[in-house]
């Protein structure tokens, strides 16, 4: 019944709820705050990365990521989208011209979910165009590389750069042509209720339309296929990789028949008259399933039947081109080769401890180093010593090598109850210093003598250290802040005074605003950022704090070495790390660690107080590294601006030695025939290592090691780093390798070969040559009985004149006292004729010489200037310390001490039979050991 009103008014009947202007109101505030939360939610992420950048001083390169990445996005997405629109719309508007209004009706319902559908294809496109962002620069960026493959004549330049782009290019159509085709495909059978595939033909509009999509796909069919060709670059169906016989003369040929058929299939597809179609399309289906049927036949029998049996024969040129280009690839083609007899001993004159040969040579592993450090120079349980480096200063006119260390902070070595947020985050920052100790001294307990080490740390001739604190190191960390409520412990707790975090960190956070912590909160995903009292305005927030991990999210595109080093430059802790630009994309050259070219293009430095990153650019030529110099202008600075106290530290590249010989083991051959035969391969020297007091049933190639001398033939002593080669399935040494770098990266890699008839030892004859010496193995059963753990270090291959020799460091660990330090106690020399151990280098020189025999086994060893364990005199000084150590022994017996007694005698019998080694009188080991009597009551 309706309402009663005057008449001819309409009475306005409203049967739902109406909101009132407040509710309004509160419902639009609603949604406002809702979507400042979402954007802030969002956001967050980009935001922080965008003032980390800003901070660190690499804004500029995040803005060319995005913006190329969004250039290629934009791209993709406007013509994957496009294409993909304009099918479907011509396929609906061909439908609606076909009339009856149920068909009208059902094409317009069908346009909003085909935009919707239009829009996720175009963003899945631009997606992964996006990610290629890199990809696409490179391509118009890309150089020369004055290297052409032997097959097509094309500089590398085109494989690396160019060949890349064009193949995303080619398979991002294929996929967009696909879903467009299928797509279509859907909308006409929808539309005209067909249930049958054939029946798309009866209309003319309708088979041109999908006709021209099939011969659009068969023409990208036809490029793969000679793309395919250029891929062969990349083949390993020969003897050697790249193109190969069979490649060449048949898969290559196969492939642009294959190509031509699809092409002539396109256009039979498009030409043709419908009543020929089938016909011309059947002639072409079967040429093309016999090329496909050959292509999957044929290069096997060729294989098999022709190369095979004379492979050399047709591989040879092939082989030839891969060496060519491999060498080229690892920059090796430039390798000086040269020649020793390896005949003959070392002369005694070159046998001194302070002749520039010897003089650095390095008597403490870097493993057993690290564990010393850790035992005694820690000094509280949250710093440790992740790495130890290897470096050099200048000390009396010479280059003094030294082991370098950084005392980073590791929360986890607190008790668990006290790893709190507070701690972890705004007390225990930062680590605090550095130990450095020279390569070659020992102390009279065969400790390290540090010439840096303590807390705070004390100067030291050159090496001075004005900033000890160390936020950004090697050592896995999360983010913390400075400049907070909190004290920062800074040494030690209670020892070291705290100093305040002093100016801006590069790639830190400063918390001024509220915004600021919000989107640090989300980003971080802790709560207790956005609630804690102790983070004020002036806090910063350091974020990034691994070495590696700060210069791949600057530069994601530099493969980094395994090994950053700390160096001391002007009284600040400095990070050095090589990087590389490499690629597998260089052709015909055989891919190792993943790569197949590599150059050492830059220099990166991370000042460890305060995390500024800087890159610098060496002088060796890389069109790879100049394209990215090019996408990001002033990332790199030439290397010549480099401070000349840091440049006097760089160093030839370890990952790329460790690379470029592994190559060279194999591609030293240059001719094809050798190179087949196999015949003078080598193989990197291997030694037995020990880890945790356990030698390994297998053995494992020894590692490059740096040691400043003089080459063979050479006056100039010099930073070097050193590998030697045995041949392949035989244990003496046939050559080594040595490479060296100036302040401008240029290196030189110089190779000493050996005569193939002159048998020099290699690392395993040595040490089976120790293992079996008389007085050398009594020795160390005797020490094992008396409960010390005998530990060999790294053998050590010298060049001296035309032969080399050998030292391998002998430490002692006390058994069954947990922490005990290990202690460097003999040094072994040996050369192709002798075996000697003794307790110094000098002293083990000597009696390879002879020059102790000649003075008697008893007579005191002079301890000279240069002598490479200086501070060991194992006369005086140890029997200064048995006799300290047997009043020890006395004093805990007396006391009932039978722990402590038991140590003291372990103790003064390895400082017996070190005497007894240093006066040349045999050990023999007593059948009932010193550690195992029992005190008299």
């Amino acid at each position: 019944m309706p309402l009663p009103g005057r008449r001819g008014e309409a009475r306005d009947e409203t049967f739902g709820w109406s909101p009132s202007p407040s509710t309004k109101r509160m419902a639009i505030t609603a949604l406002v705050l809702l979507a400042i939360f979402a954007f802030v939610y969002l956001t967050a992420t980009f935001w922080v990365q965008w003032w980390w950048f800003e901070s660190v001083g690499y804004q500029s390169a995040l803005v060319t990521r995005y913006t190329s990445a969004a250039l290629a996005f934009g791209a993709a997405a406007g013509i994957v989208g496009g294409f993909f629109a304009g099918n479907w719309m011509l396929a609906l508007r061909r439908r609606e011209s076909a009339g009856r209004s149920s068909r009208l009706a059902a094409s317009r319902l069908l346009r909003w979910p085909m935009w919707l559908l239009t829009v996720i294809v175009a963003i899945f496109a631009g997606l992964v165009a996006g990610q290629e962002w890199a990809l696409w620069r490179l391509a118009f960026a890309g150089r020369s590389f004055g290297a052409s493959d032997a097959i097509f004549g094309l500089d590398a330049g085109f494989y690396v750069f160019l060949l890349p782009a064009i193949e995303l290019v080619h398979r991002m159509a294929i996929a967009t042509v696909l879903v467009t085709l299928v797509t279509v495909i859907v909308i006409y059978l929808g539309l005209r209720g067909l249930d049958r595939i054939d029946q798309l033909g009866n209309s003319p509009r309708t088979r041109r339309h999908l006709l021209v999509l099939a011969a659009i796909l068969l023409i990208l069919f036809g490029i793969g296929y000679v793309l395919a060709n250029y891929g062969l670059q990349y083949s390993n169906r020969g003897f050697a990789y790249g193109p190969s016989f069979t490649d060449v003369t048949i898969v290559r040929p196969l492939n642009y028949l294959l190509a031509f058929v699809s092409v002539a299939a396109a256009g039979v597809l498009l030409f043709s008259r419908r009543t020929d179609q089938i016909r011309w399309l059947a002639i072409v289906a079967l040429v093309w399933v016999a090329a496909v049927a050959i292509g999957g036949v044929v290069p096997r029998l060729v294989q098999q039947t022709i190369v095979e049996p004379n492979e050399l024969q047709r591989e040879s040129p092939f082989i030839a081109n891969n060496i060519s280009l491999t060498r080229t690839a690892f920059d090796l083609e430039r390798v000086d080769l040269r020649s020793l007899s390896g005949q003959g001993e070392p002369p005694a004159s070159a046998l001194q401890a302070d002749s520039p040969l010897l003089r650095n040579v390095r008597l403490w592993d870097y493993r057993i180093a690290r564990q010393t450090y850790q035992q005694i120079r820690s000094f509280v349980p949250y710093y440790v010593f992740n790495d130890v480096d290897v470096d050099r200063y200048p000390e009396a006119d010479e280059l003094q090598q030294v082991l370098i260390s950084a005392r980073e902070i590791d929360i986890a070595g607190l008790p668990e109850n006290a790893q709190t947020w507070t701690n972890q985050h705004l007390t225990y920052t930062h680590g605090y210093g550095a130990v450095v100790s020279p390569i070659n001294e020992a102390t009279s307990q065969g400790l390290p003598v540090f010439t840096v080490g303590g807390i705070p740390p004390e100067p030291a001739g050159v090496i001075t250290i004005e900033r000890p604190e160390i936020y950004f190191g090697e050592q896995e960390s999360t983010w913390v802040a400075v400049n907070t409520g909190v004290q920062e412990v800074n040494g030690i707790a209670g020892e070291t005074p705290a100093v305040p975090y002093s100016g801006v960190a590069r790639g830190s956070l400063l918390l001024d605003n509220y915004l600021r912590r919000v989107m640090l909160t989300i980003n971080l995903g802790d709560r207790r950022i956005l609630f804690t009292n102790e983070l004020t305005g002036a806090s910063q927030v350091l974020l990034q704090r691994t070495i590696a991990g700060r210069i791949a999210a600057i530069a994601p595109f530099l493969l980094l070495d395994g090994d950053p080093y700390l160096t001391i430059v002007d009284g600040r802790l400095m990070w050095i790390i090589d990087a590389y630009t490499a690629t597998d994309r260089f052709p015909n050259a055989t891919p190792y660690a993943g790569v197949n070219y590599a150059r050492h293009t830059v220099k990166a430095t991370i000042d460890a107080y305060d995390g500024e990153v800087t890159f610098y650019r060496t002088a060796v030529p890389d069109p790879i590294a100049d394209a990215y110099a090019e996408l990001f202008g002033g990332m790199f600075r030439p290397i010549s601006e480099a401070p000349a106290s840091l440049a006097e530290h760089f160093r030839y590249p370890e990952d790329l030695f460790d690379l470029q010989t592994r190559v060279f083991a194999a591609y030293h051959v240059t001719d094809p025939t050798a190179f087949y035969n196999g015949e003078d391969r080598w193989e990197l020297a291997s030694e037995e290592i020990e880890v945790d007091g356990q030698r390994q049933a297998s053995l494992l190639p020894m590692e490059p090691y740096y040691m400043t001398l003089p080459l063979p033939g050479e006056s100039e002593t010099g930073f070097k780093i050193i590998r030697p080669f045995t041949p392949i399935n035989r244990p003496n040494m046939t050559a080594w390798m040595a490479g060296q770098s100036d302040a401008s990266g240029n290196a030189r890699l110089i190779v000493y070969r050996f005569p193939r008839q002159i048998n020099v030892f290699g690392p395993q004859q040595v040490e089976a040559r120790i293992n079996q010496d008389p007085e050398i193995s009594a020795q160390f059963t005797l020490l094992d009985q008396s409960g010390s753990d005998v530990i060999s270090g790294n053998m050590l291959v010298l060049p001296v004149e035309e032969t080399v020799m050998y030292v391998q460091p002998v430490y002692l660990q006390a058994t069954g006292t947990q922490g005990a330090p290990t202690e460097l106690t003999f040094v072994i020399v040996a050369t192709n004729e002798q075996v000697e151990m003794r307790g110094t280098l000098q002293e083990a020189l000597t009696a390879v010489t002879g020059a102790d025999q000649e003075a008697g086994p008893n007579a005191d060893s002079e301890n000279v200037e240069g002598d490479l364990v200086s501070g060991v005199e194992p006369l005086q000084s140890n029997v200064a310390n048995a006799l300290a150590v047997y009043e020890r022994g006395q004093r805990a017996l007396r006391e009932g001490d039978w722990a402590s007694y038991g140590e003291s005698q372990a103790e003064l019998e390895r400082i017996l039979v070190a005497l007894a080694v240093t006066a040349g009188v045999p050990a023999t080991p007593s059948p009932d050991p010193v550690a195992g009597a029992t005190p008299p009551p």
